[in-house]
């Protein structure tokens, strides 16, 4: 399954670079399928889609959403001011340091909410690397950690409330 993470390129690639953020260059329009080259023009990804102000691009491994500023025009398409194996290895340590802050946060005890907060649907009772088992109604259900989100107001499933049920029910 490949990776979805947001970084704030704006600020990241340009430290790399006092130059360029010395020269505040112009935002590039980035296009859907366009290709994007790293700063000796090697191959990085292709522009998957523009959401948000955020510009997503999959190195064939990984997708990135970064800041439309982190790009500039290329005679071939956009380009960064990183490779295709920075660019997957920050987002491979992101991805990490995500899981580990997780991981964290899941302790026995632990209230978990709906992914829009609207209900809580269950105690964490146990964890381990790869599941939780929550209490929900006297029962103990185990989900997997990806599953989970470590919100600002709590631990919280990737589900609604409705969604939570009819999985539990198997009326998906």
């Amino acid at each position: 399954m490949k990776k979805f993470l947001t970084l704030l390129t704006g600020t990241a690639l340009l430290a790399a670079t006092p130059a360029l953020a010395q020269d505040a260059a112009p935002v590039v329009k980035a296009e859907v399928g366009m290709k994007v080259f790293g700063p000796n023009g090697g191959d990085v990804g292709t522009v998957e889609s523009v959401v948000d102000g955020a510009v997503v691009v999959d190195t064939g491994k990984n997708k990135a959403a970064l800041a439309p500023n982190a790009f500039a025009k290329a005679e071939n398409g956009l380009s960064i001011m990183m490779t295709q194996a920075d660019l997957d290895a920050a987002i491979d340590k992101a991805n990490a340091d995500a899981k580990a802050q997780l991981l964290a946060a899941l302790t026995p005890g632990t209230e978990v909410k709906t992914v829009n907060g609207a209900a809580v649907i269950g105690t964490i009772q146990e964890v381990d690397a790869e599941y939780v088992t929550i209490e929900h109604d006297g029962q103990p259900v185990k989900l997997p950690v990806d599953a989970f989100m470590d919100k600002p107001d709590g631990i919280a499933i990737t589900m609604t409330e409705d969604q939570f049920n009819a999985a539990l029910t198997g009326t998906q």
